[in-house]
């Protein structure tokens, strides 16, 4: 009975802590991508219809799904997308503290002195991970949710293993360690339908047998193991065009190898900011290295294989602390190795890594100090989580609209060209056009060749001002970068229309249409535009269209 209070009480101040440092980020408002892919996303409208929702991003269908659900209940209403963001946050801290009381009990850890403050060192665990500040990329940009998602699949999967092979180990009756093992598999499986991070998921099932357990059960691991291949083969089906356009991919501008020694430097960045998580920023201006001979990519490498020594000498005699490393490194590798990505880092991909970091930092101050005393440990740990827990607040508020968050970007990486353009159309979305253009101008000045968004902010800007043919112009250069810029044709063809060029008007709106067939608007621009040549029938042909896409559209009807 005692042992069940203990349990109840670490998952309540997990919680509760949790709630606390994520109070004020319930009206946070949508940024970036969230646009893309919440508020612009007809594919989520319907949630019976799962084949859209498949369509626009298998790899990332249950992701997905879970916003339709969200737009089926809440709409465009804020609040359900974050209090849906902090749930799956508090299960996965969960499941940190769960995992880690699991490890204690574990061959290789169960004769080892640290397990007589197991149930302390889960619930630090668990509560560093529920409250430091890289988190709240995770957790308050609400796209993310694929990477949080993922993560609580991810280690729901490995606890749900480890406690199969706990059982196993005892003596148990088939039942229940089966049980447990098929749960692990299906949420394996999820995992790897939410995002591609999950693919490591079996290397780290495999991390965990060879270092906890005596034994490696090969048999029961091949279906696990095999799960590797569901991301790869998924990746092979053919996308639409339309669905890569919605969803902003665009071919990463860097090389493979590139991508990879800048990585170096990424990693010891990540690193960083989990010890000191200082100075944090969404949009990072990181120059790309070039060569292992550069000094700055030298030196990280040689910190990195460092750390990596460590890892494998502490082994023998610290399993909890060389695990956690290497946890730490598997799970940056599909986003920080050959494969290149067109931001080279983001926090968000830390979410994962950061069950090691937690598990490594409790028990490593149990080492240095609480062999000794356990108030120590537990007072240094304490001051740790307050500190992280004020800085997670106070960074939430810089999530609180697209101006503070894109402000504090500028302010620290003023010589990029992303944080100007957003922050301009956070200006313009206030009224402040004036601000806005010399955002947008200054944009364009820093990065006037792959700088698509500028172009085509600055020419609604343009249009707001009636000023057609300036409009028309920076939507020319916005789609001369990006061919398949639905909205830029959209607007240049309301440029259009509005200086009576009914033919070319209608002639974009078709290729906004051929981008996105479900997009009710553009049905009823062209309608429009074909009524003022005229053509009534085919009008009348696109009203419809718009009203079977959007029934309850009024203006359409």
């Amino acid at each position: 009975m005692k042992s069940f209070y203990t349990k109840l009480l670490s998952i309540v101040l997990i919680w509760g802590l949790g709630i606390l440092v994520y109070s004020n980020t319930f009206h946070c408002s949508f940024h970036l991508d969230d646009v893309s892919s919440i508020i612009n996303n007809f594919a989520i409208r319907n949630i019976s219809n799962l084949q859209d929702i498949w369509n626009f991003w298998p790899c990332r269908f249950i992701t997905y799904f879970s916003f339709a659900l969200n737009d089926h209940f809440f709409q465009p209403n804020v609040v359900g997308y974050h209090l849906f963001n902090l749930i799956i946050h508090l299960v996965t801290a969960i499941l940190v503290w769960w995992l880690t009381l699991l490890t204690f009990s574990t061959p290789a850890m169960k004769e080892n002195k640290i397990i007589q403050h197991a149930n302390l060192i889960a619930l630090f665990a668990g509560l560093v991970f529920v409250a430091h500040p890289v988190q709240t990329e995770a957790v308050t940009y609400i796209v993310q949710r694929a990477t949080s998602m993922a993560a609580l699949f991810y280690v729901a999967s490995l606890c749900l293993y480890v406690k199969s092979r706990l059982l196993q180990e005892s003596g148990s009756a088939p039942g229940p360690w089966k049980l447990y093992y098929i749960g692990s598999l299906l949420t394996a499986i999820a995992a790897m339908f939410t995002k591609q991070i999950a693919i490591t998921l079996p290397l780290a099932i495999l991390l965990y047998e060879f270092s906890f357990f005596k034994n490696v059960h090969w048999k029961r691991l091949i279906p696990l193991l095999l799960t590797i291949s569901i991301i790869p083969l998924i990746m092979l089906l053919p996308e639409s065009a339309q669905s890569q356009h919605i969803r902003g991919d665009r071919p990463a501008d860097i090389s493979s190898i590139h991508y990879f020694l800048t990585q170096f430097r990424v990693m010891v960045t990540y690193i960083r900011l989990v010890f000191l998580p200082l100075n944090q920023n969404l949009d990072y201006d990181f120059s790309i290295s070039k060569s292992i001979f550069e000094v700055p990519t030298l030196l990280g490498f040689l910190f990195l294989a460092g750390i990596i020594f460590i890892a494998k000498y502490l082994f023998s005699k610290y399993r909890l602390l060389s695990f956690s490393i290497f946890w730490f490194f598997l799970t940056l590798l599909p986003e920080s190795s050959f494969f290149p990505i067109k931001d080279v880092i983001f926090e968000h991909r830390l979410y994962l890594p950061l069950v090691g970091y937690s598990m490594f930092l409790v028990s490593s101050v149990y080492y240095l100090f609480g062999q000794n005393t356990v108030k120590t440990m537990v007072k240094i740990l304490t001051v740790v989580i307050v500190c992280n827990s004020i800085l997670t607040y106070q960074r939430n508020k810089v999530w609180e609209n697209e101006f503070t968050l894109w402000n504090d970007a500028v302010g620290k990486s003023p010589h990029k060209a992303r944080p100007y353009t957003n922050r301009g159309a956070a200006y313009s979305s206030m009224g402040g056009f004036i601000q806005a253009i010399r955002d947008y101008n200054k944009s364009i000045e820093i990065n006037p060749d792959f700088n698509e968004v500028a172009y085509y902010n600055r020419g609604n800007y343009y249009s707001r001002q009636n000023q057609l043919t300036q409009a028309i112009a920076d939507y020319n250069k916005a789609i001369n970068i990006s061919p398949g810029y639905l909205e830029a044709y959209t607007n240049r063809g309301h440029a259009y229309y509005q200086k009576g060029d009914f033919n070319q008007a209608i002639s974009d709106y078709s290729k906004a249409i051929a981008i996105n067939p479900n997009y009710a608007i553009i049905y009823l621009d062209r309608g429009l535009a074909y009524a003022k040549e005229g053509n009534l029938i085919l009008a009348v042909s696109d009203y419809k269209r718009a009203i079977a896409i959007d029934p309850a559209y009024a203006q359409a009807r």
